[in-house]
């Protein structure tokens, strides 16, 4: 094969992986309707404690996981299962995500078993999100997620002063700042860079 057919290649090759990078990271969609979907399913959550309705706290929970779940998997998973060129970057940010997300479930459930107590479940699992959104933010370059992160690790600390109702609502105001924010940013730089190259 001669070089300059190799060098074809692999420009096609980068153009379908930035083609890939920009529709999962700087449309935004996955940001925002998992944000959206998680602070809808928070507030309910925080709502039942507040009214002492504490079996409803495990179904919302599923719920939010399943559902969070679908969306990524609409947003997402769905879309790369029909491409057939696979960067190795995303590889490594769906598995710092899924390296991420199991140990945070698993906090939601450590209460039921007596082994911490309530008001140490936000703290813990945002303390380990933040991990998984600064690292996305890192690997895609984006500034606007890295210093998201900052946000969840900020309102970690907040919620460990707090008792379970009211760290709800502040989780609700991370997820919003830390998450759905940067997400519509990304959407907003990802339309205006769509324009620009149709005009071209």
């Amino acid at each position: 094969m001669k070089h300059q057919e190799v060098e074809q290649e692999i420009a096609i090759i980068k153009k379908m992986i930035e083609k890939t990078r920009k529709e999962t990271a700087e449309s935004g969609h996955f940001f925002i309707a998992i944000g959206i979907f998680s602070i809808c399913c928070i507030f309910l959550i925080g709502v039942a404690n507040f009214y002492h309705l504490i079996h409803l706290e495990l179904p919302l929970l599923l719920i939010m996981m399943i559902g969070n779940g679908l969306i990524g998997y609409i947003t997402v998973f769905r879309r790369e299962k029909k491409k057939k060129v696979h960067s190795y970057l995303k590889t490594i940010c769906y598995s710092i995500w899924a390296a991420c997300a199991v140990p945070a479930i698993i906090t939601f459930f450590l209460p039921y078993f007596g082994v911490i107590p309530g008001n140490l479940v936000g703290v813990f699992s945002t303390l380990i999100m933040g991990i998984a959104v600064f690292s996305t933010g890192v690997i895609f370059e984006s500034k606007f997620i890295v210093w998201s992160s900052f946000v969840w690790w900020g309102g970690a600390m907040v919620m460990a002063f707090m008792k379970v109702i009211p760290q709800s609502f502040v989780m609700v105001a991370v997820i919003f700042v830390g998450w759905v924010m940067p997400g519509i940013i990304l959407n907003r730089r990802y339309r205006n860079g769509s324009r620009t190259n149709e005009s071209r």
